[in-house]
């Protein structure tokens, strides 16, 4: 099972791309020419193929019983298709070269995340704990990023490249070399697959979290261009998505102290309440001060989301489902999730603007709440507990 260091180093580098990619790409994109409907298309690349990369890269980790071997496979296919954006100036070149990449990429989160589950159950700790380091790759990225560039331009693309180039190798010498385990369990298949998602608890946590990230897709896919038409430079952009991902981190390195506390059900209706508030108030204000410090809401709105969720999944799936109950997370969520918000938002943002994007935003979060309530309210067990 690969350890801590091996995993860590790997979120770092991992998020340091993300740190980059995520809020200045789509104004990379713009400087092609490209409009702001077609880069909601292209911002809805990524989660088309997260319906199916994750289930598929999953089941073959988990058939196969080296996820690190696998996961370095697939960090050299995303370094292939990413590459190819240096030759793309057009939105037809774009959109192929963000779908190789994607082919890829978009298991990557499944892959490290079940590494990192595995590692826990075995040798102790929390897992929060560790993907916290991803979120501090994440911060110390975009704030240098957003700081030493002046003009959104290729070299999002150059230095982004970079950190996959890194994180592959390191994939490659560390990760990937660890020798395959099988676990005892139901067989990684589709059967398994169908098995998981006929635990109700599962399927309504699936339904709730794609509603979720519906709604927070104007934050996810069109924070930069409504920064940059309220007239900010990408130093603001880049200090808003710190103080972002710092809150992420305040609430994964503690997450162990409190996670007792508080049902992952509860955590999940206030991760709602709090992201409805949060765009509610994006929508009244264009003042660069009070967008900087809502993005300390972050922590809530995704930090919480994030581990509530995987920590629901996990405890409902057997290790040797591990990578496959993931990777349904990550295709509920942000395939189905990102493919509906990205391509929605997209258009809405050039008919609606940024303002009333958000307080569209705000609304939406009312789905994943009443969904929400149709999860069952006592925990069930484990599904090896009940299905095995």
């Amino acid at each position: 099972m690969a350890n801590a260091g091996s995993l860590i180093v790997f979120y770092v580098l991992f998020f340091m791309s993300v740190g980059i990619t995520l809020p200045f790409l789509p104004v990379y994109y713009e400087s092609l020419g490209i409009k702001p409907s077609e880069i909601g298309v292209l911002l809805s690349v990524g989660p088309a193929f997260a319906l199916l990369a994750p289930p598929l890269w999953g089941q073959v980790a988990d058939r196969t019983g080296r996820p690190g071997l696998v996961l370095f496979l697939i960090s050299a296919g995303s370094l292939a298709g990413f590459g190819a954006l240096l030759l793309a100036t057009s939105f037809p070149a774009v959109f192929a070269a963000l779908a190789l990449f994607s082919l890829f990429g978009a298991a990557t989160t499944t892959l490290i995340d079940s590494l990192a589950l595995g590692h826990v159950e075995e040798h102790g700790g929390a897992f929060a704990s560790i993907r916290t380091f991803g979120s501090a790759g994440f911060v110390a990225a975009t704030l240098a990023f957003g700081f030493f560039v002046d003009v959104i331009d290729r070299r999002v693309v150059f230095a982004a490249l970079a950190l996959m180039g890194a994180y592959t190798a390191w994939a490659g010498l560390t990760l990937a070399r660890r020798p395959a385990r099988r676990r005892e369990g139901p067989r990684a298949d589709l059967r398994g697959a169908l098995a998981l998602l006929r635990n109700p608890q599962v399927r309504w946590l699936l339904v709730a979290s794609a509603a979720h990230w519906i709604a927070c897709a104007p934050y996810h896919g069109s924070l930069g261009l409504h920064f940059k038409a309220l007239g900010f430079p990408p130093s603001t952009l880049g200090l808003s998505a710190s103080v972002a991902v710092t809150s992420e981190i305040v609430v994964l390195f503690t997450w162990p102290r409190w996670a007792h506390l508080v049902r992952p059900r509860a955590l999940l209706a206030i991760a709602f309440v709090v992201s409805a508030a949060r765009w509610g108030a994006m929508a009244f204000t264009s003042s660069p001060v009070a967008l900087v410090a809502l993005a300390a809401t972050h922590g809530i709105s995704f930090g919480a989301f994030y581990v509530a969720s995987i920590s629901w999944v996990a405890d409902r799936a057997p290790p040797s489902l591990r990578a496959t109950g993931q990777s349904l997370f990550v295709a509920a969520t942000f395939g189905i999730g990102g493919l509906v918000g990205f391509t929605g938002s997209g258009r809405l943002y050039a008919s609606l603007g940024g303002h009333r994007l958000f307080g569209v935003a705000a609304l939406a979060e009312v789905v994943p709440l009443m969904v929400l309530g149709l999860l069952l309210a006592g925990g069930a067990g484990r599904m090896t507990e009940r299905n095995t």
